[in-house]
């Protein structure tokens, strides 16, 4: 996808908007210059067309991007998170950009912290009960769910963990796929410290040539961009992830 400062300009939006408060429409008609600058680059973002089967991982991806937002409006109008996967996963780590990113892998191995890829059905059955309990103590409680409901997880193919030197899971992610598109259904710590936050930057190198090898070239958010946390946004571009609008055929 080719960018040009429209994205930037949108993710600047929704970086305020966030940081006011989520207010929906109370927001765009206080902020209208700001709101109309971001809807007119919202038009110009790159446009992705997607046309899921019914296999699992299309239902996942279809599920996605028929999110509706406030009032109705389909999410992908407002633009949503993607993360381009090339056909040679090595180029993903060429560039300035993926400058923090090689960082921070190199960080990552000096932990001894290690990809695998998960294929045993039981393995995975107890890595959606230790994600459920990472969830349910969390130690944010912004991040906290009480009731996790994971069980979807075991329909799908792509599974992978990091785990420390000793071999305890730090980070649990799973993508649903379908011909070109992944989504990303599951990626998050099971735990915190820094071990954990450096898992984020190795695990996103790892899932980008599992899906890759797979014809895999467009990884989307689950979340719509409002929805997103700024702390979620800022590391999704440092991993890659930019704004394109996705219609779904």
């Amino acid at each position: 996808m080719v960018h040009d400062d429209s994205e930037q300009l949108l993710a600047e939006y929704w970086d305020g908007y966030v940081d006011g408060g989520r207010l929906g429409a109370r927001y765009v008609l206080s902020h209208r210059r700001e709101s109309w600058a971001a809807w007119r680059a919202s038009r110009r973002l790159p446009v992705l067309v997607a046309s899921p089967s019914d296999s699992p991982g299309g239902q996942a991806v279809r599920s996605v991007l028929a999110t509706r937002a406030t009032y109705g409006v389909p999410s992908r109008l407002l633009g949503t998170a993607v993360l381009e996967v090339p056909p040679d996963p090595a180029d993903y780590l060429v560039g300035r950009s993926a400058q923090t990113l090689r960082r921070k892998i190199r960080s990552a191995q000096r932990r001894g912290l290690v990809v695998r890829r998960i294929e045993d059905p039981a393995e995975r059955r107890d890595l959606v009960g230790l994600a459920n309990r990472a969830e349910q103590t969390h130690s944010d409680p912004s991040y906290r769910v009480p009731t996790p409901d994971n069980d979807d997880l075991l329909q799908h193919d792509v599974w992978l963990t990091v785990a420390d030197a000793e071999g305890t899971p730090l980070l649990l992610a799973v993508a649903p796929y379908d011909g070109e598109f992944a989504t990303l259904r599951y990626f998050r710590t099971l735990g915190s410290g820094d071990a954990h936050s450096d898992a984020r930057y190795l695990a996103s190198s790892a899932l980008v040539g599992a899906l890759s090898g797979r014809g895999v070239r467009h990884l989307l958010d689950t979340a719509t961009p409002p929805e997103q946390t700024n702390g979620l946004r800022h590391f999704q571009r440092m991993v890659g992830f930019r704004y394109a609008r996705v219609r779904l055929r």
